[in-house]
């Protein structure tokens, strides 16, 4: 190979590639320190010979600055360099495994004081578009998963440094020097919605100033998310329905319905709640959030139902239904379900007090107020 690379060097980019995986496997399996240090570095000039005779800059990059990384780890400085170089030229092309080595670099020179908190928020951004444009655009299944497990990885990173006071302290001046800067104004919301920091002034007032800029359905949801966590249901609520008229993705506007109906419980519009968690359904009907939101919203609007010991409580049926049929349709929500359906199952009426007015266990109960269904009858004994 030796050979080969110094008498014909652009006679192929695999003569490259090879070389760069020949050189690694040796290193791998040398024994002697200096040995290994000597075939790495010969690997690693072989990265830079491809760079030389066939381009292919950011690509390369990647691959080299990921294992710089792996076998430099006491210099993380060096992957950075060259992965940050990766990240410029290659954009959206930048490979899933060099997106987590190059948050990886920048973690490492945090946590060795070489490096500081700010430069992980920023790069969490970049990043993150880099990532999400390839989860909404890779027709190729595998490597979506990979781009998945990139984003989850460099989650996990972000999640263990940033706090809101980190946030507030590094984006308001930020904010309060360019507050137009449209880029920058969903920079902070991302990282922010990430972190659940919406509760802070600065997220509503980087959410209205966007929503100004461009009234977008992104915009609306972080208005609404600012003020539902202030408490400030009607506003929120308001905003929730801007965003589901207009969001197109769907992903968006099955949260804006979601928390547009958990809104909606908060003001006492149980109605509203149930008929928001039917559109959901109408986008995914095996979502068991959907289902779960309607048995709470029976349960929140119940005294719009019933005259009756018996009847007061046979919202009490219903709502266990729905919470029934969201633990058999979707795992994810098997836990909440579970636990909604031992609680409320001890609120159901007592059995002397339907038999009373004609209403005896397994027959059925149809309500005649909004909630509109049918159920079985279930009492408790005492």
């Amino acid at each position: 190979w030796r050979e080969a690379a110094k008498v014909c060097p652009k006679s192929t980019e695999s003569l490259w590639a090879n070389g760069i995986k020949i050189y690694e496997e040796l290193a791998d399996k040398a024994e002697d320190k200096a040995r290994k240090e000597s075939l790495l570095d010969t690997m690693f000039w072989a990265y830079d010979q491809r760079i030389e005779h066939f381009g292919k800059e950011g690509y390369v990059l990647g691959r080299k600055g990921s294992d710089l990384l792996k076998y430099k780890k006491d210099n993380p400085e060096l992957a950075f360099e060259a992965l940050s170089k990766s990240l410029e030229l290659q954009g959206t092309e930048m490979e899933p495994g060099a997106s987590i080595y190059l948050y990886k670099a920048a973690y490492d020179m945090f946590k060795d004081g070489k490096g500081e908190k700010a430069v992980l928020f920023d790069l969490y951004s970049s990043l993150g578009e880099a990532i999400d444009y390839n989860l909404q655009n890779q027709t190729n299944e595998r490597m979506k998963a990979a781009y998945q497990s990139a984003q989850d990885n460099i989650d996990k990173m972000f999640s263990s440094v940033a706090e809101c006071p980190d946030l507030i302290e590094i984006y308001t001046p930020k904010f309060e020097a360019t507050p137009t800067d449209e880029k920058l104004l969903r920079q902070i919301l991302k990282v922010m919605d990430k972190r659940d920091c919406t509760d802070e002034d600065l997220y509503l007032k980087v959410a209205e100033k966007l929503y100004a800029i461009d009234p977008s359905p992104d915009a609306s949801y972080a208005i609404a998310n600012g003020y539902a966590k202030k408490k400030n249901y009607s506003t929120a609520s308001e905003y929730y329905g801007k965003t589901i008229e207009s969001a197109e993705d769907n992903d968006l506007k099955m949260k804006a319905l979601e928390k547009g109906a958990r809104t909606a419980i908060a003001l006492g519009q149980a109605s509203k709640a149930k008929s928001l968690a039917m559109k959901m359904l109408a986008i995914n009907s095996s979502n068991g959030e959907a289902y779960i939101i309607i048995g709470d919203a029976y349960v929140a609007g119940k005294s719009d139902c019933g005259g009756n010991d018996c009847s007061a409580r046979a919202v009490y049926w219903a709502a266990v239904d729905k919470y029934m049929k969201a633990k058999s349709i979707d795992p994810s929500v098997t836990e909440e379900a579970q636990k909604k359906i031992n609680i409320y199952s001890e609120q159901f009426p007592k059995k002397e007090d339907c038999f009373f007015h004609g209403i005896n266990d397994g027959t059925t109960f149809t309500f005649d107020c909004w909630i509109g269904e049918t159920t079985t009858v279930r009492t408790r004994s005492n």
